[in-house]
């Protein structure tokens, strides 16, 4: 895929004077009479401008033309392009019924690339393992938004089901609900979850829990961005049914996430057993940090990066 192929066939003719590595990309801004922005390992400004109107053509072209029928995903805030790109709108929103909101008119749009960048967790993936049993131990993946916590959940899923660092490959179950995690496409993953991972998408994560705990049998499951109530919920059910859990949730600190009341009873019985914690410096380098359920440090920092 090409930063291109976002864009209607009229508006490219401007995108290809510039030479970005798609892979190196993170995020293109869009807003209504301001010039473009790319986030790269820098934020480069670039001299095009769309108005009003280019704004709704390239809404229309990421939909395919069928607007109404991304609607259940436009009252959330963003649309998935395929391949797991999340593609965030906003502007004018107007109330429906049910007290629910949606975008009216779009004047701001913001593409968040998904890379798949394999053996990222290569480094940290052996502190989520019990040193006496060798089982995956339940683990919670904290970051700021957009440094790469779904990429690393993503490769800790795929290393899990292959097997890594002396540890034989299990069942994982991924409850997907909005694609990012494996790229899907009609049901089916674009990006490497591992060869014995099994992927629900859309739904809820009570749903898509319960049927992959009575229909495949998972040794763990994994979920992306927990934050509500039901979510903390749905983690005590796989709990109870004798589930690993791993997953992510939005914060800066160990501090951050332990003020979220609504996952107080997650805390209090210590049901995550490892949480990583991610950072990134001024380069935009990023980092995990480890810890055991009451706070304690693990290991060092460890720089995330990708190997062959």
């Amino acid at each position: 895929m090409e930063l291109l192929d976002f864009f209607p066939e009229n508006m490219r003719a401007r995108w290809r004077q510039y030479s970005f590595c798609f892979n190196e990309v993170r995020e293109i801004r869009l807003r209504v009479n301001h010039s473009v922005r790319v986030l790269c390992d820098r934020d480069i400004k670039l001299a095009i401008v769309y108005d009003e109107r280019d704004m709704e053509e390239i809404f229309r072209y990421l939909c395919h033309d069928s607007v109404y029928a991304y609607e259940e995903e436009r009252k959330q805030g963003f649309i998935m392009a395929d391949g797991g790109h999340r593609i965030g709108i906003t502007g004018e929103l107007t109330a429906l019924e049910n007290g629910r909101y949606i975008a009216k008119y779009i004047r701001y749009i913001n593409i968040r690339l998904a890379h798949e960048h394999k053996n990222v967790a290569r480094e940290i993936i052996n502190h989520i393992y019990d040193a006496k049993s060798g089982q995956p131990l339940n683990t919670l993946i904290i970051s700021p938004p957009g440094l790469g916590k779904t990429t690393l959940l993503r490769d800790m899923i795929r290393l899990l089901s292959n097997g890594a660092a002396g540890h034989e490959g299990c069942n994982v179950g991924v409850v997907d609900e909005r694609g990012e995690i494996a790229g899907a496409y009609r049901g089916s993953a674009l990006l490497d979850c591992g060869e014995r991972t099994d992927i629900i998408t859309g739904g809820d994560k009570r749903q898509g829990i319960s049927i992959l705990v009575r229909t495949f049998s998972p040794r763990v499951i994994a979920m992306d961005e927990i934050g509500g109530e039901l979510d903390a919920q749905s983690i005590f059910y796989a709990g109870v049914s004798g589930c690993g859990v791993i997953a992510t949730v939005h914060g800066s600190t160990l501090e951050d996430i332990r003020k979220k009341r609504e996952l107080d009873a997650l805390f209090e019985q210590e049901i995550f057993k490892r949480f990583i914690l991610i950072s990134s410096d001024s380069s935009l380098s990023r980092y995990a940090s480890i810890y055991d359920e009451r706070g304690n440090e693990l290991c060092g920092r460890k720089q995330l990066r990708a190997y062959a």
